[in-house]
């Protein structure tokens, strides 16, 4: 599905996390912002945003294991400009722009073309 960005989104994040299937994290508290988010660390120490439902866990344990291969790299795009939805989660758009880079965008700066 194509989409428009209607609100420019600069990353605060210049060293996203990244795991993959099988990957041990250690979780911390859920994003009050974002529902579905929880803050993960890796196990090279970066600490970032991960969506929950990658992420299988017990609720008594801080150590979850990672159920898909996931990057928290954010798409840095501007008003006007054109990208690809690869898939929606927890108010987040994971998208391609039109120079075939991908990430992350919150999904109110998107419209449907």
């Amino acid at each position: 599905m194509k989409y428009i960005v209607i609100t420019g989104h600069k990353s605060n994040y210049p060293n996203p996390i990244e795991f993959h299937i099988g990957d041990k994290v250690t979780i911390g508290e859920m994003d009050t912002e974002f529902e579905g988010w929880i803050r993960t660390t890796t196990s090279n120490g970066n600490v970032g945003w991960a969506p929950i439902q990658y992420i299988d866990f017990d609720v008594s344990s801080a150590v979850g294991t990672a159920n898909q291969d996931y990057s928290a790299r954010e798409l840095d795009t501007v008003v006007g400009e054109r990208v690809i939805l690869i898939c929606e989660l927890n108010e987040w758009c994971l998208v391609r722009n039109q120079d075939g880079l991908v990430g992350w965008v919150p999904a109110q700066t998107l419209a449907t073309v």
